[in-house]
């Protein structure tokens, strides 16, 4: 395993001459903006880390093991990353991001979201004829358009990984556009229901993209938010080994932080629970493993047995979030 250094003692390499410190940022609270926190873990960077490595380790199956310093907020409780990658380079590295082993998994990710989608239809009453307009931010190779598109809605995507969003589109034959939310020009007031399916914690800057989601929702419009939840059982039974622990996720919210977060950006929350994720048995395996070897072996062995590409539906502390627009 390579050796942690501190920014400063990472020296420059043929692949990236700039040294780490000139990769990273000190950032505020990406909730309160209080500049005030305590370390909860500090920083171990690979000795031979590079730029085009770090780039590489922002792609959307990414199992990089976090080792950017993790803080906690002195003001409002939120743990972040602190310092982090600077928000240049993650935006490119989504931009240019390449994940034929994400895009493998689509199967099982449409069907949990036809899942979640008769789930709000049951418990809220949202359908395609009380919320038909959707938009799903960040949504890679376009698996919940997919089954919300199947379930009946109108439904637009936007991803910023320019291989995504093409998979997506000629898979499914969608609305699914490149780039940025901030780069799209969609009128006030023109969704119904936005989603952000694990994506919030990979936001450089979620309070703006939050509140971009409000001024395009109707009044009285739905937003989901998927993400790792800090406060969960498996986050404390898990500690250092939860496989949440990633270089990629950049905030590490809790029931309360969430809450608090989405007020900010005038939004309530309907119902909070957590959510459990369908995916083949291998795949599983394989993201586990970073963190338990064990797993490696194992994934190993289904492979062996033909038994990898079984459905596996687990939860790992990631929680479902839907919030209503206010104001």
């Amino acid at each position: 395993m390579n050796q942690p250094v501190s920014a400063r003692a990472l020296q420059s390499s043929a692949e990236s001459p700039a040294r780490l410190d000139d990769l990273i940022e000190t950032v505020a609270c990406p909730n309160c903006g209080g500049r005030s926190c305590r370390t909860i873990k500090p920083a171990s960077y690979p000795k031979d880390l590079t730029r085009s490595e770090l780039l590489r380790t922002y792609s959307a199956s990414s199992d990089h093991v976090l080792f950017d310093a993790m803080v906690q907020c002195d003001s409002c409780q939120l743990v972040y990353l602190n310092p982090r990658i600077r928000k240049d380079l993650i935006i490119e590295s989504y931009a240019s991001a390449v994940d034929p082993t994400f895009i493998a998994q689509n199967d099982e990710r449409i069907a949990t979201f036809k899942k979640s989608l008769q789930q709000l239809a049951r418990r809220h009453g949202i359908t395609p004829q009380t919320a038909k307009r959707v938009l799903d931010v960040g949504c890679a190779g376009g698996a919940f358009p997919k089954a919300a598109h199947d379930l009946g809605f109108d439904v637009v995507g936007v991803e910023p990984s320019r291989w995504l969003a093409e998979q997506g589109r000629s898979l499914y034959g969608l609305d699914i556009r490149p780039g940025l939310l901030e780069e799209q020009d969609f009128p006030d007031r023109s969704f119904d229901l936005i989603s952000l399916w694990d994506v919030i914690e990979h936001l450089p800057d979620a309070h703006a993209v939050v509140s971009d989601i409000h001024r395009l929702l109707k009044p009285g419009g739905y937003l989901i938010v998927n993400c790792p939840d800090h406060g969960s059982l498996a986050r404390k039974l898990l500690g250092s080994k939860w496989p949440m622990l990633l270089s990629v996720h950049l905030i590490y919210f809790t029931r309360e932080t969430i809450t608090d977060f989405l007020k900010r950006e005038n939004f309530e929350v309907v119902e909070f629970r957590p959510f459990w994720q369908t995916l083949q048995l291998g795949y599983v395996l394989k993201r586990a493993s970073a963190y338990f070897g064990l797993f490696g072996l194992a994934q190993k062995l289904t492979e062996a047995v033909g038994l990898h590409r079984i459905p596996l539906t687990y939860n790992i502390g990631q929680s479902f979030v839907l919030a209503r627009r206010t104001g």
